[in-house]
């Protein structure tokens, strides 16, 4: 595999870099001689002629790694020019391993947007890292607010650092450590080195760096937006050219081909780390503009603000503050998702409620079904289930409460998701279609509360609602138990009868994520009945919801906890307000109960388009003003379907 890259220039004149591969049947020349008994992968030396400023002490714990790293298969020059690159870039040269929140009141004001921090806080702040840490960090990546020390106590720490309690709680399970609760470990040079070689083993990463994917080794690293990989192609860049180019002669693997396609132009690589920085006007650098000018004009001001010599000229110094974490580590705490293993997040999670396993059979088909409308004579609910009913509680997902406040739990979290005026109105008949189809879920959560969501029957022994309804959700959830499925409930009434879960699904991604933030675009679950209710109630059908159904109306038909009398659906109409990818947003009035709700486009109330997931939170839009919605995608409906014929 050899990986050529190349630079273009886009409609908006930003500068990229745009790779593809050649699988090529020839050969690279992968054959050496034996190495010779004197000669060692990596050096101290060699190291600081990578970064002359690297700290001593951090470049002998590299030295001391060697098994470490035998271990953990960083045995060849491509993969520890690669894993260097990524440990130069997180560290800033491998000179601290603690993220360095000492920002200037221009610092700030350049790199963190007006929604993280507006200009009279930034003066308030400026120049005191633990504030600063504390205000960018203390919303974000698992932290549990402002007014902790969370933001402080979680900050950029290790080799390949780590941000955030999340991943600090993450990370610590897969290495037996107590980063949670010990946070200073990840910044001690053992443990944090241990850190990043564990981590860098347990996501493959060498195969990425011996196809010499420089990209793909970045997004492992930093996650999907590969933050960072500018300055990761320069320290490849100079860790290639300035060590391990010459290790061939002692006899050490042959990858020149692989490698010198990634060594690229460095001084395009800073003009783009300007343009990224904010410092340095694309337009400057096409035809017609004085390049060189505009080029000095960005370099001083970036060595105003820093306060180095204003010289306008790429100095060392200056490259070395580009190449800080600085200029990309403050996107990691808006847009950017946490690293994590590759793979297709929308695929299925099985959770085994009683023990019971079945094989899925062939895709089934997601078209609606009435199904005969029989109904019990008898149809009170039994005094266990009622007292349970009467007991529970609203379930919420961990995403929309963490913006209320360190400790927000679902029984003292106040949904924001009734947007006056209530346009709720109440469903007087349960015993039709499509209301009998649609059920009320009881179960218990994992501190032992009942809690409630709705859901929608989409065959006859299968109920689709949100992954919240049925696991905690992230790699540090669990999943609910004691499932108890009610449908068409009226009140007192179940006129279908309960049935209860043996078989649970949820998608992948809801499972794997490592925060909140992430896992809310993969909130969709599903639970398998010990009975076949859907002959009597019928079933919902189950479709894609397209791009150009932007703007069409919306209906969610669920049960919620808040209203008066307890037991009964409500019905909510809007219209959908924004879709992306994998969301969609609307204004239809809910509460708790109501998560995992069939959403129907007007005019369609027997196909479902959607499940409602949530109300409004955050700090940025869609989110803080809509509720929302796991939209139904091609992949989704593949999903559901396999759900359905197992």
């Amino acid at each position: 595999m050899i990986t050529c890259l190349f630079r273009q220039h886009n409609p908006n004149f930003k500068s990229i870099l745009v790779g593809f591969s050649l699988s090529l049947f020839i050969s690279i020349g992968f054959g050496h001689s034996a190495i010779a008994a004197d000669a060692k992968l990596l050096t101290f030396d060699e190291i600081k002629r990578i970064s002359p400023k690297a700290n001593d002490e951090f470049v002998q714990a590299f030295l001391d790694a060697e098994g470490d790293f035998a271990a953990a298969g960083i045995t060849t020059r491509l993969r520890m020019a690669h894993f260097l690159a990524q440990v130069m870039t997180e560290t800033g040269g491998m000179r601290r391993i603690d993220e360095n929140m000492n920002y200037s009141f221009a610092t700030l004001m350049r790199v963190f947007s007006r929604k993280t921090i507006s200009e009279a806080k930034a003066r308030e702040i400026a120049g005191k890292p633990r504030e600063i840490a504390n205000w960018v960090y203390g919303n974000r990546l698992g932290n549990r607010g402002r007014k902790t020390l969370d933001g402080w106590n979680y900050r950029g720490s290790g080799f390949i650092q780590l941000t955030g309690l999340t991943n600090f709680r993450v990370r610590g399970d897969e290495l037996g450590l107590p980063l949670e609760k010990n946070p200073e470990l990840a910044r001690q040079t053992r443990e944090g080195l241990q850190a990043a070689i564990a981590y860098w083993r347990s996501r493959n990463i060498n195969a990425a760096a011996d196809d010499n994917d420089v990209f793909r080794v970045r997004k492992l690293v930093n996650g999907p937006k590969a933050h960072g990989l500018d300055q990761t192609r320069i320290w490849f860049k100079q860790a290639w050219t300035r060590v391990f180019r010459a290790k061939a002669s002692v006899g050490f693997e042959g990858a020149e081909v692989l490698a010198e396609s990634g060594v690229l132009d460095e001084s395009a690589l800073f003009d783009d780390i300007l343009q990224e920085s904010g410092l340095l006007d694309p337009d400057a650098l096409e035809a017609g503009g004085d390049e060189a000018a505009a080029r000095a004009e960005a370099l001083r001001q970036f060595q105003r603000e820093l306060s180095l010599p204003e010289t306008g000229e790429l100095d060392e110094n200056t490259k070395l503050e580009l190449l800080d974490p600085r200029e990309w580590r403050h996107l990691d705490g808006s847009d950017a998702l946490p690293a994590r293993m590759e793979g297709d997040l929308d695929q299925t999670v099985v959770l085994e409620l009683d023990g019971a396993s079945t094989e899925a059979a062939d895709a089934a088909p997601v078209e609606p079904e009435k199904g005969t409308g029989a109904s019990f004579e008898n149809s009170d609910i039994t005094a266990e289930d009622l007292q349970a009913l009467e007991k529970a509680k609203g379930s919420y997902s961990e995403y929309e409460m963490s913006f209320s406040g360190p400790g927000v739990t679902s029984d003292d979290f106040e949904p924001f998701s009734v947007i006056i005026p209530d346009t709720r109105s109440a469903v007087v008949e349960t015993k039709s279609f499509p209301a009998r189809a649609i059920v009320q879920i009881l179960f218990r959560d994992n501190t032992g509360t009942q809690r409630l969501c709705s859901g929608s029957m989409v065959s006859s022994n299968t109920v689709l609602t949100a992954g919240h309804c049925v696991h905690s959700g992230t790699t540090t959830g669990q999943p609910y138990s004691n499932f108890r499925v009610i449908p068409g409930r009226n009140k007192s009434a179940a006129p279908f009868g309960r049935c209860k879960g043996r078989q649970a699904f949820v998608l992948s991604g809801w499972v794997t994520s490592l925060t909140p933030d992430e896992s809310r675009y993969y909130d969709l679950g599903a639970i398998k009945l010990d009975c076949e209710v859907g002959n009597a109630t019928g079933w919902l059908g189950v479709r894609t919801l397209g791009n150009g159904e932007n703007g069409v109306g919306s209906i969610v038909q669920g049960y919620a906890a808040d209203l008066d009398p307890s037991g009964q659906q409500w019905v909510s109409e809007d219209k959908i307000r924004f879709l992306s990818e994998l969301k969609g947003f609307y204004q239809n009035d809910t509460f708790g109960g109501t998560s995992g709700s069939p959403v129907f486009a007007t005019e369609t109330n027997d196909t479902l388009i959607g499940v409602h997931t949530n109300g409004l939170h955050g700090n940025e839009d869609p989110w803080k003003s809509n509720n929302a919605f796991t939209r139904i995608t091609p992949e989704r409906l593949a999903r559901i379907q396999e759900w359905i014929s197992r």
